[in-house]
């Protein structure tokens, strides 16, 4: 792992370069500071989203950063111009970005990566999945239909909900957030399944029931499928069409990992021959999500528009110092993605 000072002494560090266009980011970044910590803020309010390439005032500028927290597209693009860059944090959990940059390049950066996985997200993106699990059992979507048309009804579907222990959900992905989602549920008495890459000793499942590395494992049975996985080339097309046949029940498909996992035409033909009952949707193949898509137009669908968490500036503040303190303190850094695999 890189070294992420030039000097030993505690509080003798570079000072933390923030290029980021989250509002607020550099002042809870100061806020948050520890003495003798500089923070040095680089405008990049009037910088194009699609494409964040710094202007040379501003490449000048980041020349000599050592530490960066930066949003994840703007790092991708602009870290070419920080050679001396020893460990930046990323604003985002996920690090799209560097997987297309590696892939195009076939080059590893050479310094540390974090990302941002902190409590807060993970609690967030937790409330999320709960939130649309007890949506769809409730028939919310069914109800503010019958409002808008005032139709007092006790039909089946509405009389026929059931509570979280009577569920089983099987997630995809057992990181932070898979767990945190998985404590949530557990705590309201669901069976909760995971889905990992390697497999896990019994000791070491956590708040799930069951994890492991078998795909259809966790699919058989399952009321409610969650993603979490990140973007990786393994990650790509994994679901389709003839992995949801395999199901013995109709679940409902929550996706707030990425939406490479499954093409969209393949999750619309899931959705019209009834191999899921729903899905709900928070990450697409293509974002903005186009208005020419299909998913739109499916009364079993809900759409979010990548919501599910969001990066709050004083959230990521807490945890990069917090991660900066356990750091000078001798620890290793927590949440390092892993070039090779990319998380």
């Amino acid at each position: 792992m890189a070294a992420c000072f030039s000097s030993s002494f505690k509080f003798a560090c570079p000072p933390i370069y923030v290029l980021s266009q989250i509002p607020n980011l550099a002042k809870c970044l100061e806020q948050c500071a520890l003495p003798g910590v500089q923070i040095k803020s680089i405008d990049v309010t009037d910088v194009c989203t699609e494409n964040p390439l710094l202007d040379e005032e501003r490449r000048n500028a980041v020349k000599d950063a050592e530490i960066a927290v930066c949003d994840g597209m703007l790092l991708a693009k602009n870290y070419k111009h920080m050679p001396n860059l020893k460990w930046a944090h990323c604003t985002w959990a996920g690090i799209d970005p560097f997987v297309k940059v590696i892939q195009d390049l076939h080059d590893e950066p050479k310094f540390t990566l974090t990302r941002h996985s902190g409590e807060a997200f993970c609690s967030s993106m937790a409330e999320y999945v709960m939130c649309h699990i007890l949506n769809s059992e409730r028939q919310t979507k069914l109800c503010w239909k019958n409002q808008e048309s005032k139709i007092w009804s006790l039909e089946e579907k509405v009389r026929n909900t059931r509570n979280l222990d009577e569920l089983t959900i099987s997630i995809l992905g057992v990181g932070n957030m898979a767990s945190e989602i998985a404590k949530f549920l557990k705590s309201r008495g669901a069976t909760v399944y995971g889905f990992a890459r390697n497999p896990r000793l019994f000791t070491q499942f956590g708040y799930f029931d069951r994890i492991t590395a078998e795909l259809d494992g966790v699919l058989l049975d399952c009321d409610y499928l969650c993603n979490t996985l990140p973007y990786t080339p393994l990650t790509c097309g994994i679901l389709s069409t003839s992995v949801f046949q395999k199901f013995r029940k109709k679940p409902v498909f929550i996706n707030v990992g990425r939406g490479n996992i499954i093409s969209e035409n393949e999750l619309v033909q899931a959705l019209k021959t009834g191999c899921l009952s729903g899905a709900v949707l928070d990450v697409f193949e293509i974002e903005p999500l186009p208005e020419s898509s299909p998913l739109w137009n499916i009364p079993e669908v809900t759409i979010t528009p990548h919501i599910a968490a969001l990066s709050k500036p004083e959230d990521i503040g807490e945890e990069f110092f917090r991660v900066f303190s356990s750091y000078t303190e001798g620890h290793d850094l927590k949440n390092v993605v892993n070039w090779s695999t990319y998380y």
